[in-house]
């Protein structure tokens, strides 16, 4: 959490200043400087009049609060609460107050602090409205997104100048409750004020689009985005994927191509997404070089999934050598998960290697975690077959049997037995 450094100004008030000042001094400053500034919704500011005691107490706390000694801060703070504090002294202490909570992680606290300052009516405009922003901001980050929606839309009456990430607050507040209609207002207030977009804002629109079920204007948005912004990897990646799951795998490719040509496909889920344009687009075989390609260069991970990957894709182009390779390094990465061991074992079928397939079925059973058991009982049963090994056929399709998946795949194996 980020310390509030407070200046002199803010935390002693213009008041404090002019309290200082000569009388000669004030007399001095001009008609413009004397006129009383008046909010949009007429409140006007106020003048105080601290007693030269309490500023000079305040004073003291508030250099021990940049200190950080937040307990001598309170302790101070406490001194001076009397009940012969004026509102503007007793706001002071209020906000002080609050920073010390804020600082030592007390949410609740500063905030109760902060309104309590409020209720006295008496900092001058420039302090009341900012902490009625930092109110709104404080139940933000206490997770409480209505009633930072509720204060910063009481803010807003008198703010004079609004910035993009303030709308973005607002923004969040309403995402965070599901008001994806909501988000979407406030977010393009922001993307209005011409501050530089941050990618939270994008994110969340696209996000929010998304979960409108607004597709079309969530795969537009992501390419108005990368116009901008070309080698933005998370947004690359956004709307990469969005393309592969609603059936456009080859503007994904074009996208995802154009950046590996360049060199710049140097994370991990772009060179998945762009695997699996590649299968989509059925060159299998092309996006398992490709994500063997993201491997050798310590991009993707050599994971069991990552392997399987590779291997399936293969296989589907019947590529049964490299499918066998990739299925071996999944099943060496998988010591309590039979499921690549499986696939090894029906590579080594399709291979006419039914012997090697046995150890490889059995490996499967033995380590488990299948989700179809019954279905290796019924390889393995094929496998011992094919080796001439009939009595361990009829006991592995035997197995097989009692499960539904392979029941009557088995049932018709031990009937050509003759059992």
């Amino acid at each position: 959490m980020v310390k509030f450094r407070l200046v002199a100004a803010m935390m002693l008030g213009a008041a404090f200043a002019l309290a200082a000042m000569s009388a000669d001094a004030a007399r001095d400053r001009s008609k413009k400087e004397d006129k009383v500034t008046v909010s949009k919704t007429g409140r006007s500011d106020k003048k105080a009049h601290p007693s030269q005691g309490f500023v000079r107490a305040y004073g003291k706390a508030s250099k021990m609060y940049e200190e950080e000694l937040y307990d001598e801060v309170l302790e101070a703070l406490t001194k001076l609460d009397k009940p012969s504090a004026s509102p503007y002294e007793r706001a002071k202490i209020a906000q002080l107050r609050g920073y010390v909570h804020y600082n030592q992680d007390e949410l609740p606290e500063a905030i109760a602090q902060f309104k309590a300052a409020l209720a006295t009516d008496a900092l001058d405009n420039a302090e009341h409205f900012q902490l009625k922003l930092t109110v709104a901001e404080l139940y933000h980050m206490n997770d409480q997104p209505a009633e930072s929606a509720a204060a910063f839309d009481d803010w807003t009456k008198d703010a004079e100048t609004i910035t993009g990430r303030d709308w973005a607050l607002q923004a969040k507040n309403y995402f965070d409750q599901d008001n994806f209609e909501q988000t979407l207002v406030y977010i393009e207030k922001a993307f209005a004020t011409g501050d530089k977009p941050e990618r939270s804002w994008q994110q969340m629109k696209a996000n929010a689009l998304l979960s409108l079920e607004r597709t079309d204007e969530a795969i537009a948005f992501g390419r108005e985005v990368l116009v901008t912004a070309p080698d933005d990897v998370e947004f690359v990646n956004f709307l990469t994927a969005l393309l592969l799951d609603n059936d456009k795998p080859k503007e994904a490719f074009d996208i995802l191509e154009g950046m590996r040509a360049q060199g710049k496909l140097d994370k991990e889920n772009l060179y998945v997404n762009l695997f699996v344009a590649y299968r989509d687009l059925d060159r299998a075989k092309e996006g398992a070089v490709v994500l063997r390609e993201g491997m050798d260069k310590g991009i993707v991970a050599k994971t069991k999934d990552r392997f399987l990957q590779i291997g399936e894709a293969y296989y589907d182009a019947e590529d049964l050598a490299h499918a066998h390779e990739a299925f071996s390094q999944a099943a060496a990465l998988s010591p309590s998960d039979g499921t690549a061991d499986l696939y090894v074992g029906q590579v080594l079928l399709d291979l006419e290697k039914p012997r090697e397939a046995r150890l490889a079925f059995a490996t499967a059973i033995q380590k488990g975690q299948l989700r179809q058991l019954g279905n290796a009982y019924y390889q393995l049963g094929v496998a011992e077959l094919d080796s001439n090994n009939e009595v361990a056929a009829i006991a592995a399709f035997e197995k097989a049997k009692a499960y539904p998946e392979s029941a009557k795949n088995a049932t018709q194996a031990l009937k050509s037995l003759g059992h």
